[in-house]
Parts: structure tokens; sequence; C-alpha cells
């Protein structure tokens, strides 16, 4: 009877246990490793669809197709050395089955300050219009300045809905300026409109979702009357009355002199001022290479005037003649290829 006793007890607890273990081994067994693996990481996933990132919808169905449209308005407060702007602009959304709830154009490269600078005019399922000012940020191209074309971009994206919901597609037909648009000083090379399909990387595990953008692009270019008499100009006019004193002999050598360093001093101060308009950039700016091309006539005439110093008397008039006749070509070289390069 006590053998009985104990392998009923033996028994007993070996069902205790396969109870307690059962829950365990279906948990192994319901997933598959690689679902396994995806739930271990803490972010949930999508198994059904085509993403599988927590924020994709694969009950949505096929993507909204959104025409986007765009009227710019104005702008404002463009500031080349703080690469910014103010922009009022009209935004549309055209989709052929409803959009998303809630989408709302999101600013990419700027900002919105508040939101009584977002106006809906229109809320329906399939067309949504807004009114809306923002700040802009937009980097210059100097190399060509003062003759410089710029390009201000307005990009918007939704990153409240991915491609899984909605495509964004550009509609050129309906991309525009106001009729009064007008930015002093400026006038618009051209006008274009596209869309992306923008990647963030990896955020968290499964990040594996796109998101549509629209790229709105104006090529606004400098007047080129203002680029000769604002940069150009002031620059000829510092080289040629430093060459004036070339043609005097060495009796007036300290005229000669006098017409030089002084404007080698003006040159530096003109180039500061420009410097000031414009943002630090690693390269040489067109404005640079022609104050460079300045500097480099001045200390030439200043050169041919010193050598009165450095050559003996009988070797004067032969200075004098070749300073009169070499230096002022060399000048104007010097200028055009400022200028050209």
């Amino acid at each position: 009877m006590l053998c009985i006793s104990k392998r009923c007890n033996y028994v007993f607890y070996l069902l205790i246990l396969l109870i307690y273990s059962f829950p365990f081994f279906g948990l192994v067994c319901e997933d598959t490793p690689i679902n396994s693996e995806l739930k271990s990481s803490g972010v949930p996933v999508h198994k059904a669809g085509k993403y599988l990132s927590p924020f994709a919808n694969p009950d949505y169905g096929e993507p909204a197709k959104v025409r986007v449209g765009f009227l710019l308005k104005s702008i404002s407060s463009y500031s080349i050395k703080e690469a910014k702007f103010s922009a009022d602009f009209y935004i549309s959304y055209t989709s052929d089955k409803p959009m998303p709830p809630n989408i709302i154009p999101h600013i990419t490269n700027g900002y919105i300050e508040e939101d009584i600078h977002v106006k809906i005019i229109a809320d329906q399922p399939t067309f949504k219009l807004w009114k809306i000012h923002a700040t802009c940020y937009s980097n210059p191209d100097l190399r060509k300045y003062p003759f410089d074309t710029q390009e201000l971009r307005i990009e918007i994206e939704e990153d409240d809905a991915g491609i899984d919901q909605i495509v964004f597609i550009a509609d050129p037909k309906n991309t525009n300026m106001d009729v009064d648009f007008f930015m002093p000083g400026w006038e618009v090379n051209y006008l274009e409109s596209r869309t992306i399909r923008h990647y963030y990387p990896d955020r968290f595990d499964n990040d594996d979702l796109y998101y549509p953008r629209y790229v709105f692009r104006l090529g606004i270019k400098r007047y080129a009357s203002n680029a000769l008499f604002t940069v150009y100009f002031p620059a000829f006019v510092i080289m040629f009355v430093s060459l004036s004193g070339i043609w005097l002999n060495k009796e007036h050598l300290d005229t000669r002199i006098n017409s030089s360093a002084p404007m080698l001093a003006a040159a530096v101060l003109f180039h500061y001022t420009i410097v000031q308009e414009l943002p630090s950039t690693a390269y040489l700016t067109g404005a640079d290479k022609i104050m460079i091309a300045v500097y480099c006539g001045l200390m030439l005439n200043l050169l041919a005037s010193w050598c009165f110093f450095f050559f003996d008397e009988k070797y004067h008039y032969r200075i004098y003649i070749l300073g009169k006749y070499i230096v002022p070509p060399l000048n104007a070289i010097l200028f055009l290829l400022g200028a050209l390069l």
C-alpha cells in the first residue's frame, strides 16, 4: 500500500508540472521564429500588408492619389545671410478617394509660428485647401555672386500618413504665382514642383515606411544692373583711381604712392562691407574673386612706384616707361580674370 501511495504522489507531481509547463510550450510553438524575433524588440508590427512599421495602415487599401496644387502669393524678409524667407501661399489636395482623416501640410524646411497662420478654407474628404504663412530655410549658392541665381524651396510632407495611405502627385497646371507677385531686386527665373518619397534612417526596429513629400522650387535671379553698380563698378573705380598715378614721373613720386595706398584701404573696407551681407562659405564668391583681382592690381601699382627706390637712378626712366605701358594692361587683365573666373 505504501508503494502505491508513493507512485500516486509521483504521478500527481508530474501532472502538476505538465499543467504549468503547457502554456510555455504553447507560446513557443504558436509563433514562427521570425515573428518571435520581431516581438522581442518591443515594437508593434503589422503581419499583414507591405510594411511592418506600426504607423502603417494595411486596412486602408490602395493609397489615395492626391494631386497637389500650389499658389505662391508673396515672399518677404528674404535674407541671404540667414538663408531664410517668409512665404504666403495656398496649397490644395485633390484625391481620387477619401483621404486619411486629420491630415495637414507639415513644413519640413521651416516652421509655422502660430496656428493662426494656417487657415483651413476647404476640408472635404476628397478636396482640401489651406492658406499658410510660414518661415522657410533655403541654403544659397553664392559662387557667382553678385550675378547669382538662388533657389527658394518650400518642402511639405504628410508625416501622419505614409505612402501606404497617400501618394502625392505634383500638379503643374495648378502650380502658379499670384499676378501681383514681386520681389525687390530679384526677377523670377523658373518655377517648378515635384514629389518624392522621403525615407528616414531607422528610428526604431522595422521603421520601413516612406512618407510623401511635395517640393516647390522658385528660382530667382538678381538684376544685372544691381550687381554691376553695387560690386563691379566700385571695384573698377578703386582700381582706376589707383592706376591714375602710374603716368606720373619720379618728380611726383609722393603723388603716385598716395594715389594707390588710400585705395588699398578703401578696397579692404569695401570688401568687408560686402562680406557682412553674406553668410560664411567654404568657397570664393564672385565678389571675392573680383576683389582679389583689385588687391593684386593695387599691389602691382605700388610695386611700380617702389621700383624707384630699389634701383639706381640711371634706370628710373626705363622703370617709368615700363610702368606706363605694362602696368595698365596688366590691371585690365587682372580685372577681367576676376570677373570671368
